[in-house]
């Protein structure tokens, strides 16, 4: 947990520094030169409102960035956006998908077991509650399945390590 911590606060302060935060708070995310011209010519004749990058963390200091197709208007709300070339893209990241859980009443939802086999989405429980009766409650969760996408594996700073791209960079 500690290592995944200090790599996205790395992370961060690296596109804070490179990037001024624009009026509608936006989160911009830099990669090295080599890698943003190979995305750019990946994605250039692609409709850019179909474009977005899932973020998912390989190893201690290698990062795999697929190129995702989605049309689902949460990812476009995300203020988390990768510069390429004179335009941001949508990022989201794989642990989004692993602690995700949605809201009502700006609390997040469980489901809850009412009689054997039967479940109610309900606003979650205090701890305690919980605690009483923990059977009972399950984890409302989202799943993302990546098949076959295009991807580029960077280091921490960015620099290219490996694509599947066939559109290499000059």
């Amino acid at each position: 947990m500690k290592k995944m911590n200090k790599i996205i606060i790395t992370i961060l302060i690296t596109a804070f520094c490179l990037l001024k935060i624009n009026a509608q708070n936006t989160i911009p995310y830099l990669v090295n030169l080599e890698t943003e011209k190979s995305i750019y010519k990946e994605i250039l004749n692609k409709p850019k409102e179909d474009i977005a990058f899932l973020i998912e963390n390989v190893s201690d200091k290698r990062f795999k960035i697929h190129l995702i197709s989605f049309k689902d208007k949460e990812i476009q709300l995300t203020n988390r956006k990768l510069f390429i070339n004179d335009e941001f893209y949508p990022i989201i990241f794989y642990t989004d998908y692993l602690f995700y859980t949605q809201l009502k009443d700006n609390k997040p939802l469980v489901s809850f077991e009412e009689s054997k086999n039967v479940y109610k989405d309900i606003s979650i429980p205090t701890i305690e509650e919980r605690e009483k009766n923990n059977h009972l409650y399950g984890l409302k969760r989202k799943s993302i399945i990546v098949d076959n996408s295009i991807y580029w594996i960077i280091d921490d700073k960015g620099k290219l390590v490996e694509t599947n791209s066939i559109l290499k960079t000059d």
